[in-house]
């Protein structure tokens, strides 16, 4: 009997972070993807790559202070320079977290799960 809850609560937890992926496409693909591409590609010299970023590889609180307080300067991503202004993201705390866990995870950046605690740690970093 425990065997089988156990395997309940492995294919719930499942379900949620795929719900979260879900989530996060849809985020990323409405209020990201017009400056850093469909595919994390980035767009010319003003918008860097997500897919397989340096900047993010494996930094989830990177990419959660990014898009928490926004970036506004140079920044070097996979060898190349940026220097645009990107503002802080006004999204809700779950929201946040799922479009950071679609980056990180649909991207090639290390994967993870992002969670609502770390997004309101990141929000209330200064």
């Amino acid at each position: 009997m425990t065997a089988a809850i156990f395997t309940l609560s492995i294919h719930s937890t499942f379900a949620a972070d795929a719900a979260q992926m879900t989530q996060g496409q849809k985020i990323y693909e409405s209020n990201c993807a017009a400056c850093h591409g469909k595919k994390g590609e980035g767009r010319g010299t003003m918008f860097p790559p997500l897919y397989q970023s340096d900047y993010i590889m494996k930094k989830p609180q990177v990419l959660l202070q990014s898009m928490t307080k926004g970036i506004n300067g140079p920044i070097k991503v996979n060898g190349k320079p940026y220097n645009g202004f990107m503002p802080a993201t006004a999204i809700n705390d779950a929201d946040l977290a799922a479009v950071a866990t679609y980056i990180m995870n649909a991207f090639n950046n290390g994967g993870g799960t992002i969670t609502e605690k770390d997004a309101k740690q990141a929000k209330a970093k200064k």
